[in-house]
């Protein structure tokens, strides 16, 4: 939402809570829904059909913002993850389409070896402090083509110089950034 000629307002949902260890019952249920997954490409009559079009990402400015926000909300879209992470037998068709020598064995590796050492309570294993610890070619598409309603009204917006933007969560909480800055140069607000 536009809030001046040069100022643009994204909210985003933002979510609380604490960094834990994963517990090993939650990695071996991840190794489970993989081994899952590739059991069902493997049964496919047609995996190459599984295979989905990757999403084209934000550049620029609005990856920046997008990168930015995300980071800001800690993930809110996240929560919903658990430990399947929304790997499915489309995602193996991609990782083994795109990564062909790889073996169901180094797949699941790479998989397990991407857990957070700390990930947010409940939420994705993949969801670590920083982010999203699993590589963008081995996450399902769902996780690289989701944005929250205020990124999405953000990114459909026409280009209009903007050159401020405020990112602010349900909570209230703020941070400002200007199309000169780079995300790691955010400088925090308070809340209104």
């Amino acid at each position: 939402m536009s809030t001046s000629d040069n100022t643009h307002l994204i909210t985003v949902p933002g979510q609380r809570e604490a960094l834990v260890p994963p517990s090993p019952a939650r990695i071996r249920a991840l190794r489970r829904h993989l081994i899952e997954a590739i059991r069902d490409l493997v049964k496919a009559r047609r995996p190459d059909r599984l295979v989905q079009r990757r999403t084209v990402e934000p550049t620029g400015f609005r990856a920046a913002v997008v990168t930015e926000s995300c980071g800001h909300c800690r993930g809110s879209c996240c929560m919903a993850g658990g430990t399947h992470a929304f790997l499915d037998e489309r995602t193996m068709a991609r990782v083994h389409a795109e990564q062909p020598d790889l073996t169901a064995r180094q797949v699941i590796r790479a998989y397990i070896g991407s857990v957070a050492p700390l990930a947010y309570r409940d939420s994705c294993l993949f969801h670590g402090p920083s982010g999203c610890t699993l590589a963008r070619p081995l996450r399902a598409e769902l996780c690289n083509s989701y944005y929250c309603n205020g990124l999405l009204d953000f990114l459909n917006a026409p280009a209009d110089g903007t050159k401020t933007i405020t990112i602010e969560t349900h909570a209230g909480d703020r941070r400002v950034m200007t199309s000169g800055m780079s995300p790691v140069e955010t400088a925090a607000g308070s809340p209104t």
